[in-house]
């Protein structure tokens, strides 16, 4: 058996896509040319890739979204102050170019926005049609990995475009992480460092986990879950730095509303139907719902265990929308460095124009 499921690796790898060819074929997808969860793309995940080929997958992805990641900052700081009239970058005495805060929260806050808004658009150009993708649906979230109800798929495959997004998402992660030690190294401070680097790095963790166990159909719902709730927050933070008047606060009550529905209600729903749909309906699996193994468990209790941070979070929200009420209008967010720097520029003056 041991031989058999070895050449059974050998024989994935040799249809595995390389991450550029993923890649190509993932934008194909993205604009229109090629269809979606196009089964003859099948790619090998969870026992028949092999780990290697993961890690060098992985690695290659990380490195071009940190490489992106850089030019969209480069292109949020261009926005901070060109358009939205912050100060620049600016030299300390050692020579080394420093962002005013709230340059650098713009930054950021563009960053989140841009990523997050183009994920949520890829991962529905994916999976819009897909019947588990949605809530009438999720009774066949699990039926990937271990039970393996995936026809015309062959066991442990995904389309390419479908396995494309994991891997983006994941380096998302990954790069995200690369880049808050990259600030720390050049003492660009962040009072939630500790909090930001430690969900990337677990989050991360969970994306590789459910991959390499062929459990992705409950991936990609949990990251659309997620990542829907993003682009409002960041959109608010935006137009809060610019003094855009009522844009905050309309993109806040949307986000809040859209947090409680997506991480409040549907998220606890999609982990109680994964949770009930280990197993159920597979001949391979005697033993009904409870023939759950150590890996379905810990995956489940690992998404579990986010549902207070939901609850905290979702407080931290009420309480700036309360603080809204009482002084009408949005007087700060959640998940967010504090500014307490005027970084608009001056206006200018005779004898600044004079030295010029």
């Amino acid at each position: 058996s041991t031989a058999a499921a070895a050449a059974a690796r050998r024989a994935a790898a040799r249809m595995s896509m390389p991450v550029w060819e993923l890649a190509f074929h993932a934008l194909m997808v993205f604009v229109g040319l090629r269809a979606p969860m196009d089964p003859t793309t099948a790619q090998p995940v969870g026992p028949k890739e092999e780990l290697s080929k993961f890690l060098l997958d992985t690695g290659v992805a990380c490195v071009a979204m940190t490489v992106v990641l850089l030019m969209i900052r480069s292109l949020g700081v261009s926005i901070a102050v060109k358009v939205a009239g912050f100060r620049p970058p600016k030299k300390d005495p050692k020579g080394r170019w420093i962002l005013p805060k709230k340059t650098k929260s713009f930054r950021d806050a563009f960053v989140e926005l841009f990523y997050y808004t183009c994920s949520l658009a890829a991962m529905c150009r994916v999976a819009w049609r897909e019947d588990w993708f949605w809530p009438s649906g999720w009774e066949k979230v699990m039926f990937d990995g271990r039970v393996q109800l995936t026809s015309p798929l062959p066991p442990y495959t995904v389309p390419a475009d479908f396995k494309f997004l994991y891997l983006m998402e994941t380096s998302y992660y990954l790069a995200g992480f690369a880049l808050l030690v990259l600030q720390k190294l050049k003492k660009e401070t962040r009072k939630d460092f500790v909090e930001m680097a430690a969900h990337h790095l677990i989050t991360a963790a969970l994306l590789s986990l459910s991959f390499n166990t062929g459990y992705m159909r409950i991936g990609l719902v949990v990251m659309f879950l997620h990542n829907c709730f993003d682009p409002f927050l960041h959109f608010a933070k935006l137009a809060k730095y610019m003094n855009l008047p009522l844009l905050p606060d309309v993109s806040f009550v949307i986000c809040a509303v859209t947090f409680f529905v997506s991480r409040l209600y549907y998220y606890p729903t999609a982990i109680w139907h994964a949770w009930m749909g280990v197993c159920n309906h597979s001949a391979s699996c005697p033993g009904g719902v409870w023939d759950k193994t150590p890996v379905e468990t810990t995956l489940i209790v690992l998404l579990m265990a986010l549902i207070p941070i939901h609850c905290l979070w979702f407080y931290m929200i009420l309480q700036v929308l309360k603080k809204a009420i009482m002084s009408m209008g949005v007087q700060g967010d959640v998940r967010s460095d504090s500014e307490e720097e005027e970084d608009q520029k001056p206006p200018r003056t005779r004898s600044d124009e004079h030295q010029d």
